[in-house]
């Protein structure tokens, strides 16, 4: 019965659409799931003895250092501790960058798994159509200018910017131009 778990879960884990990565407290990968192929395009990494990489090996440069401090949090933690989702770039393999939601969880003094579990997924186009409802929401579909919604806020922005100033030292304006009835 116990193999037959096993084999059940083995089967979920190398079939799930989110990649399953189990890492330990420095952040080298032990084991990656085959999602990787469909969510990144990557082959999957040797990890045998001295060859396998750190996670942060999947991701932008940029984003190493936040990675890095992501895992000693989730480590400090403590057992089971279950992090927030964040958001890294990766390189897929046609050499483009992707947006991978991530979340976290301290297995590591689980025997059975000895690490912290990452589960991560693309989440590039959900973004992608997130900005594009935001630039919809403030610019005129038309000529594609800042509507009135966007005017105000940065108005209002300006407004309290200015008033942080000392008198006198940071003006606000604004400047209406009607031609010919379109404003």
């Amino acid at each position: 019965a116990q193999a037959e778990q096993e084999a059940r879960f083995r089967s979920l884990v190398q079939h799930a659409t989110d990649v399953v990565t189990v890492v330990d407290a420095a952040g080298t990968v032990a084991y990656v799931s085959p999602a990787l192929r469909r969510v990144l395009g990557l082959p999957l990494p040797d990890l045998s003895p001295g060859r396998a990489p750190r996670f942060t090996a999947f991701l932008h440069p940029d984003d190493h250092a936040a990675a890095a401090h992501f895992l000693d949090a989730v480590v400090a933690g403590g057992r089971e501790h279950v992090s927030a989702a964040v958001v890294w770039r990766a390189r897929h393999a046609d050499g483009s960058w992707r947006h991978i939601e991530t979340t976290a969880t301290n297995l590591l003094d689980d025997p059975t798994v000895d690490g912290v579990v990452l589960n991560w997924r693309d989440v590039t186009e959900r973004l992608r159509l997130e900005e594009e409802l935001v630039h919809r929401a403030l610019h005129d579909p038309l000529t594609g200018l800042a509507n009135r919604t966007l005017l105000r806020d940065r108005a209002e922005h300006a407004l309290a910017l200015s008033s942080r100033h000392p008198e006198g030292t940071r003006t606000v304006a604004v400047l209406l131009v009607d031609i010919d009835d379109f404003q």
